[in-house]
């Protein structure tokens, strides 16, 4: 069964929703005819090395929000596809990218039941007909970082991420996705293990980027 057919009978089941107002919309488009005008201010533009689809204080973190905390795994696609498609509108998507996520404890997977980045990723890599790996392990726990200073959150997360096989990451271009970023210390941290391991480039992919870094 061709890549095509399945993702025609998937999208039966489970329709593209819109990442503003979460309503149905057409497979190709993150927003739906009536938000596209009012999410256009919200949409990020990078100013760094990290692609982001929007900003945080957004209509946009609900159907986030939706996911993390109701548990609603079927809306985890149309936020991937966003990000494809964010990807794509920086010109950075190509279809010999590999894709992982930044990866959370096995405590914290057991107690969420999923990490929602290694979805993102996932669904991200689908729409691009790329791969998906998991490429990253937690090998410490870390303070929240959330709850600490910027000043204080790259040293929170030094030394915490591993590579599980760097012979899959050299000579890769990896596109390491996250959820929410807002320092960039996670993802920086993560992308100096893949390229430790290797990886020609990483590219930092997020959902949602927050105004002041």
């Amino acid at each position: 069964m061709n890549k095509q057919l399945i993702e025609h009978i998937w999208l039966a089941f489970f329709p593209r929703r819109c990442v503003w107002c979460t309503g149905v919309t057409d497979p190709h488009n993150m927003l739906c005819p009536d938000c596209a005008d009012k999410a256009g201010k919200f949409r990020y533009h990078s100013t760094d090395d990290i692609v982001a689809c929007f900003t945080y204080h957004s209509r946009a973190r609900r159907i986030l929000l939706r996911l993390k905390f109701w548990h609603k795994r079927n809306l985890a696609h149309s936020i991937g596809y966003a990000m494809a498609d964010a990807l794509h509108e920086a010109e950075l998507a190509d279809d010999d990218l590999l894709f992982c996520a930044v990866p959370m404890t096995t405590a914290q997977v057991k107690k969420r039941g999923f990490n929602q980045s290694e979805l993102l990723a996932q669904y991200a890599a689908r729409w691009l007909n790329c791969e998906h790996a998991s490429l990253l392990y937690k090998a410490r726990e870390t303070e929240v970082q959330h709850d600490l200073p910027a000043s204080q959150r790259a040293q929170n997360v030094a030394g915490a991420y591993a590579v599980t096989a760097p012979e899959q990451v050299a000579g890769r271009r990896v596109v390491l996705c996250d959820d929410i970023c807002t320092t960039g210390a996670t993802m920086q941290a993560c992308a100096h293990m893949l390229e430790q391991a290797g990886a020609v480039q990483v590219i930092k992919l997020t959902y949602l980027r927050t105004e002041k870094h």
